[in-house]
């Protein structure tokens, strides 16, 4: 009994105690409603960017926002140099504008994507032609290309050819100023430079008097007039034909190379070779290949003015004397000759010479048989002379000769030179007679034997 007795108490005093101790303390406990709600989460809001930019969320750059309930985030894209805003990705939906206002109210991913500027790099040239060096990579001029911004950029120019110019760089125009041929850049903005080139050509122009002329310039035939054009100094040889047949009384032959030059402050044709040379090129050079206009009188021979004009009459040569009354003729032999006759008579006669240059010791000397009729004090209205010459051994002598009023001396000799007779004529020596002579209404007639 007296146990039950202490159990009451020991029940009523832990009673008691909990009383006190919720009295003086008062702890909180949650209510029942409060029991009933689940435990709220937290919103998370990520945000990044991609190379070439920054973002600010709500003025602090920072990777990450988050809250237990929905928020607002202000957004602006900050592009590093070079590159520029693009467009946002708010949970991979594409927005545009670098500042953005999102209402956050659940976890977000949001990226700001950023694009590199590039510009436009132009390239001329002030010649037709040229290579440029962009970093390692070959373009030809003139060319464009699209270059990163911020990006280095080495040029340099290289020399070069075509089949008619050499092209040697000089260097780049830039900005106003001339550089060397290489140069550095940093790109900040479209870039526009001119490669600088000096340009190399040389030239050789091939004229003709007479019409559809073909010679062989390094064994290749070519038509004249002709232009012929490299890109650096050149040395070719030029074969002319020593005959152009036109038909059975006129053709062209003893070509002779000519070239421009001044004499005396007078630009004029010279004569420097026959009709094969070798001729060096360096800049531009002009030559032509002069022709004596042949005529034939029958026999295979032919004739060509050098004083005056002249004419075929039939088989007989017509000379027309100069303003001087003097007239020349070259008459050319054919191969096979042994004997010629030769007759002149002309009116208002002087004289009258025939000369066969049969040899050449050097280039100014001739071994020359020559045969004249002169004149004495007074003139012939008739001057007739025949005049034969012979082959081998070489000789020329006065057959006949008559004036009408007046007394004449023949005269017989060897010569020798210096006698020019024209360079396109050294190919015809041995077959070469030269007439010439004072006088006018000149008549001269060939014989050939052979």
């Amino acid at each position: 009994m007296q146990w039950k007795i202490l159990l009451v108490a020991l029940v009523f005093v832990v009673v008691l105690a909990l009383v006190l101790f919720f009295f003086v303390f008062k702890p909180r406990l949650p209510g029942l409603a409060q029991l009933a709600q689940p435990k709220r989460s937290t919103i998370v809001a990520r945000i990044e960017a991609s190379q070439g930019g920054r973002v600010l969320a709500n003025g602090t750059e920072t990777a990450a926002w988050n809250s237990t309930g929905p928020f607002t985030l202000k957004l602006e894209a900050k592009p590093d140099e070079c590159h520029v805003f693009d467009y946002w990705l708010v949970n991979d939906t594409r927005l545009e504008g670098e500042r953005l206002s999102l209402t956050i109210k659940g976890n977000t991913t949001i990226k700001a994507v950023y694009r590199r500027l590039s510009y436009r790099l132009t390239a001329v040239s002030n010649a037709s032609w040229g290579l440029l060096v962009v970093n390692d990579s070959v373009a030809k001029l003139p060319s464009e290309a699209e270059v990163p911004c911020g990006a280095t950029v080495r040029l340099a120019l290289l020399p070069g050819s075509n089949e008619t110019h050499s092209f040697t760089p000089v260097g780049f125009l830039f900005n106003g100023s001339t550089t060397g041929t290489e140069l550095e850049l940093r790109v900040q903005g479209n870039l526009s430079i001119a490669a600088l080139y000096r340009t190399e050509t040389h030239v050789l122009y091939i004229e003709t008097n007479a019409p559809g002329v073909k010679v062989l310039v390094d064994g290749q035939e070519v038509t004249l007039p002709a232009r012929i054009q490299r890109a650096k100094p050149f040395t070719v040889v030029i074969q002319a034909p020593p005959l152009i047949k036109v038909n059975d009384t006129f053709a062209w032959g003893s070509p002779e190379f000519q070239a421009q030059d001044y004499i005396r402050c007078v630009l004029t044709w010279v004569t420097f070779a026959a009709g094969n040379t070798s001729i060096h090129v360096d800049g531009e050079k002009r030559i032509r290949v002069y022709y004596h206009p042949l005529y034939s009188p029958g026999g295979g021979a032919y004739v060509t003015p050098l004083y005056g004009k002249v004419s075929i009459q039939g088989n007989t040569i017509i000379a027309e004397p100069d303003a001087y009354y003097v007239f020349a003729d070259n008459i050319i032999l054919p191969p096979n000759w042994t004997r010629v006759r030769v007759t002149v008579e002309a009116s208002n006669g002087l004289y009258v010479a025939l000369a066969y240059p049969y040899s050449q010791e050097t280039s100014y000397v001739y071994n020359v048989s020559v045969a004249r009729v002169s004149v004495q004090n007074t003139i012939c209205s008739t001057l007739t002379v025949v005049f034969e010459v012979v082959r081998n051994p070489p000789s020329v002598r006065i057959l006949s000769y008559c004036c009408n009023g007046g007394v004449v001396d023949p005269s017989q000799y060897y010569t020798q030179g210096p006698w020019n007779y024209g360079e396109g004529n050294k190919q015809y020596l041995g077959r070469l007679l030269i007439v010439h002579g004072g006088g006018s209404n000149v008549h001269i007639q060939v014989e050939v034997n052979g």
